[in-house]
């Protein structure tokens, strides 16, 4: 009997020991329905997180490609505004210029003789500044081209020579009056040449203002869409990661609360063993006394 109590007990131990080094090794999970202690596989688990940080990559980059493209986006725009402002001041100082150049004046033309009644000349730094814009917009040499060349067809020719001048800033006097006896016809003309060869180039850089614009409200709105995204993806993965941190705490309490149930079960079964020896000891001793019978 006692070799049999002893070997229940070397019995007893190593199950408990057992358990507690499952408990210490391998994560487990409780089943709901039995209380059993199942291993937790952890490969969906990082498939999981390796994606979410693939796909936060990703949009960080997109991020800082948007970025960029906004601020190119914005700087064009300002030179484009500060190029406008330039073109519609110069514009209007050219149309004062040419109000005042076609206002009568009374005893000065009779005065002033041919050589001095040439046409005035419009402003060069503003069609140069308008040339260079228009050089640097991939759409506009076409209509920048199709201006100077309604410049050309309408220019003023000599009776002469019926020649096109080819430079405005060289153009002389005719020697010969012109039709009507009038030698400052051609200069309204001229006048109204360049006014309409700035208006194309305004209504140009119009457009390309207002094509611009529409870029960076696409850009804006797409940046906006992104960051909106990935808030959402970074709130949703730390929802999934808290979810997972209480599951996770859930089922060590639970295991925890097992294994202290089993602890109270061993030690329940300690007691009795003891008692059943004393009861052992108690009946023996009793034999013992009476003898054999």
């Amino acid at each position: 009997m006692a070799a049999s109590t002893s070997l229940l007990k070397t019995s007893a131990m190593p199950n408990s020991s057992s358990a507690d080094h499952l408990h210490s090794s391998y994560p487990l999970s409780a089943c709901p329905s039995c209380g059993h202690g199942l291993p937790i596989s952890a490969s969906a688990e990082n498939d999981a997180v390796i994606e979410a940080r693939r796909r936060v990559v990703e949009l960080e980059a997109q991020i800082k490609h948007l970025n960029s493209r906004a601020a190119t986006s914005a700087d064009k725009l300002a030179d484009y505004e500060d190029e406008l402002r330039y073109l519609r001041e110069a514009h209007a100082k050219y149309q004062q210029q040419v109000q005042l150049n076609n206002s009568p004046r009374d005893g000065f033309s009779a005065t002033t003789p041919p050589q001095q009644q040439a046409p005035s000349q419009p402003p060069q730094p503003s069609l140069s500044r308008l040339a260079s814009l228009s050089s640097l917009l991939p759409g506009r040499r076409k209509e920048v081209n199709a201006a100077n060349a309604a410049n050309a067809a309408n220019a003023p020719s000599t009776p002469a020579t019926q020649t096109f001048p080819q430079n405005y800033s060289t153009l002389s006097p005719p020697k010969t009056p012109f039709y009507n006896g009038n030698p400052n016809k051609s200069a309204p003309h001229l006048q109204s040449s360049h006014s309409d060869t700035q208006i194309l180039t305004l209504n140009s850089l119009q457009s390309s203002l207002d094509e611009e614009r529409s870029l960076r409200l696409r850009a804006e709105s797409s940046l906006t869409q992104t960051q909106t995204e990935l808030e959402e993806l970074t709130a949703q993965l730390f929802g999934q990661a808290n979810e997972m941190v209480a599951a996770e705490r859930k089922a060590r309490a639970k295991l925890e609360e097992r294994v202290k149930i089993l602890e109270q079960r061993d030690t329940d079964k300690r007691k009795r063993l003891d008692r059943l020896e004393k009861a052992i000891a108690r009946i023996e001793r009793v034999r013992g006394m009476v003898g054999p019978t």
